[in-house]
Parts: structure tokens; sequence; C-alpha cells
């Protein structure tokens, strides 16, 4: 019996190397189609509600508008805007973090050793690729991304977040950057708000 345990461990060893290194190129892929700058309208929905958004990333830097709330980001700061309560909240951009509400510009920076990755299914022209990441201090279970390929590139189509049972579904659509500039950080355009510093 356990002769047949081991083999049965080193047969399987070869599929999982497999779906390793095939999730891997997905991911490659679709890391050089975003590259740096990129953009794309959102639907975040959690427990069945959406609200609908934008996101774009230059470098370090990147905007986020989603339903009431905006962030700017020069990859350092981080100024969280709630246009209802009319309140700023300044802190340091969490460079660890890897979701796109939090740290967009690392929201698709999978490669390495921080996830393994599996491919849970695909053809010639999509793939959900599943992410386990290799520290709990992450503060997610794991993330689901469904991947189109339209020619040689490979565009995200939606990202599940597990946080420990909690899904979190965006949704997203890759805009053209064309001339778009990223909005950046102006206190002058919220001196009627409250600042709430952690600086």
């Amino acid at each position: 019996m356990k002769r047949f345990i081991i083999l049965f461990v080193v047969l399987c060893l070869p599929l999982a190397l497999f779906a390793q290194q095939e999730g891997d190129a997905w991911l490659k892929d679709l890391d050089t189609t975003l590259g740096s700058r990129f953009a794309m309208e959102v639907e975040v929905n959690v427990a069945d509600e959406p609200i609908m958004g934008y996101f774009m990333v230059d470098g370090d830097g990147y905007y986020i508008s989603l339903g009431i709330m905006e962030v700017y980001s020069d990859g350092k700061v981080r100024y969280e805007i709630n246009n209802e309560r009319k309140e700023v909240t300044e802190d340091r951009v969490d460079l660890t973090s890897c979701d796109l509400l939090t740290n967009p510009t690392r929201a698709f920076d999978f490669l390495g050793d921080e996830f393994s990755s599996e491919v849970l299914s695909s053809s010639a022209t999509e793939a959900v690729v599943r992410l386990i990441p290799s520290s709990e201090e992450l503060g997610i279970s794991a993330i689901e991304i469904h991947l189109v390929r339209k020619g040689a590139a490979v565009e995200p189509k939606s990202v599940v977040y597990d946080y420990d049972g909690e899904s979190v579904v965006i949704t997203t659509l890759l805009l053209d950057c064309g001339d778009r500039k990223l909005p950046k950080w102006d206190k002058n355009a919220y001196r009627a708000y409250d600042i709430v510093s952690f600086l």
C-alpha cells in the first residue's frame, strides 16, 4: 500500500508542475499585456451589491474612482476620498498589498515566490487561474482570475478574491489609455473636505 501511495505521488508531481507552468505562462502574458500603464472599467460586487468604477495605473501611481470613493496615489502616499462624507484620509501606500482595491499597481503581479498557480480550466482563448499565496500575511486565502486571450494579448476578465470565505468579485474591462493622463492629487480641489492623516 505504501509503495502504491509513493508511486501515485510520483506520477502526480509532473501534472502539478505542468499546471503551475501553464498558469505562470498565462500570467506572464498578462503582465506583458498590461505593462506599467493601463486603465480599466470595473464592477465590484460584494454581497450582490455592484459598484461601478474606473482604475488607472501609471508606474507606481494610480487613481481609483468607485462609487462615492476616489483614491489618488503617487506610489508613496494614498489619498482616499469619501465624497459623501466630504472626508480625505491620507496614509502611506501598503506596498505588500496585491489587490485591486488597495494597491492596483501590484494587482496583477503574481509572478515570483508569493503565489503558486494552477489552471482550473483553459482553452486556446480563455483560462481560469487560481492563485494561492505562500504567506497568510497577505490576508487573502485565494485569488481566481479569469483571463482572455486576444491575439498575442492576454486581458483580465474578472478577479475573485477570497478573504477567508468572503468573496469580492471584480469584473474588468481593459481600456485603451491613449493620451489619458493619470489624475493627480490636488489638495485645492478638496479644500472643503476634512483631512484625516495617518502620516
